[in-house]
Formats: C-alpha cells, structure tokens, sequence
C-alpha cells in the first residue's frame, strides 16, 4: 500500500516512516516546511507539501492508507490545538473518504473525551471530538491510544485493552511499531484501544482485540 504518514517530521512520525521504508508498504511524507525534505530525500521517501490548516487533497490522492501522527505540540497555544488535533484531524477524514484511502489509522491518546476535564483539557476533547468523527466514517478504521510517550527503546511487547482511559507510559517506538502493525491486522479495523508498555507481542495483542 501506498501509506500518508501525516505528522511524519515528529518524534513518532519519524519512527513510523523508517518502520514503512523497511517493510512491504511505500511511505510518503506529508511536511509542512520544505526545509523538512532533505531529511526524507537522504531515506528515498517521497515528501509531499502540505498543511492540515489548509485542503490537503492533492497529498491523500492516490494514496490507500493514511497515518494520522500529527500533533499541534506542547508549545503551542489552545488555539492550534484546535486547529490541527480537531479541525485538522477531521479535514483528513474527509478528505480520505473524498480520495478513496479507505484504511485510516489516527493515533490518538489515553483518555480522550468530548467531555475531558483532566488539566489538558483542551488537548483530550480535541482528540476526542476527531475520533468520534472518525468512528463514524466509512473508512476502515483504527484508534490508536497511547499513554505517556517516552524516548525509551522499543520491546515490541505491549498491553492493549477496548478501555481507552487510565494511565500509564508508551515508548514511541513501539507506538509507531503498532501504528505500522495495525495497517495489516484485520482485527483493529473499526476498533479502539489503548497502548500501554506490557508483556504481550505485537502481533499477538493486536490479534486479541
């Protein structure tokens, strides 16, 4: 498949674009600063500019999968929040569904909710309101959510549960290695779950869902 990496500069998108370029899939990089290109051109991955502030049709078309990596940031104000976890996220459905990239995977997090009142408030009702959107698309679809990311090195060992509130840690690498995963796992279409460290394989966890 032909895989949009949205959010691929980030410290998780990165890790899910070296995973692609290694496996059976064809990663492009969606970037929102030409400066970012150099980096994906020294790994032979197509880049492809564009903002998910704006239209980014011409980036989903012709692709069949989408990963949706990408965030507004920590530094960042409430007002971006909006603008690239909600609004964006949403513009990426739509524009998945109008592009025929049936097979959607968002990375989302722990504890997203409409309804948050946590003290990122902001941040988990703008992930919330886009994964509702999502879950009631016609894409073939997957919530990934993760707890607390860490740099630590990857397992491939995890725990995953239809639960999506709680707490507790995930390495990016092996939220990317799941993000990855997820694309050829029959039994993660149309469903959510949340991605903790634990003691599970991959591909064993994500089959238990």
């Amino acid at each position: 498949m032909k895989v949009l990496v949205i959010g691929s500069n980030g410290m998780t998108g990165k890790r899910v674009v070296d995973l692609l370029r290694a496996g059976p899939h064809d990663p492009v990089a969606m970037i929102r600063n030409p400066d970012q290109r150099p980096v994906f051109d020294e790994l032979c991955v197509p880049t492809v500019l564009a903002d998910l502030e704006y239209p980014i049709d011409h980036a989903v078309r012709g692709c069949h999968a989408v990963i949706f990596a990408a965030g507004s940031g920590s530094k960042t104000g409430k007002d971006k929040t909006v603008l690239i976890d909600h609004i964006g996220a949403i513009r990426s459905v739509v524009t998945a569904q109008v592009q025929s990239a049936k097979r959607y995977i968002m990375l989302s997090a722990l504890n997203a909710d409409v309804n948050s009142t946590s003290a990122i408030a902001h941040y988990h009702k703008a992930k919330g309101h886009a994964d509702n959107f999502l879950r009631e698309s016609d894409l073939d679809w997957t919530v990934v959510c993760p707890g607390g990311l860490t740099n630590d090195p990857g397992t491939n060992r995890v725990a995953v549960s239809p639960e999506c509130f709680g707490a507790g840690n995930t390495s990016r690498d092996n939220l990317a290695a799941t993000l990855v995963a997820c694309l050829d796992e029959p039994h993660t279409i149309q469903k959510s779950f949340s991605l903790l460290e634990g003691d599970t394989p991959i591909p064993e966890a994500l089959k238990s869902l």
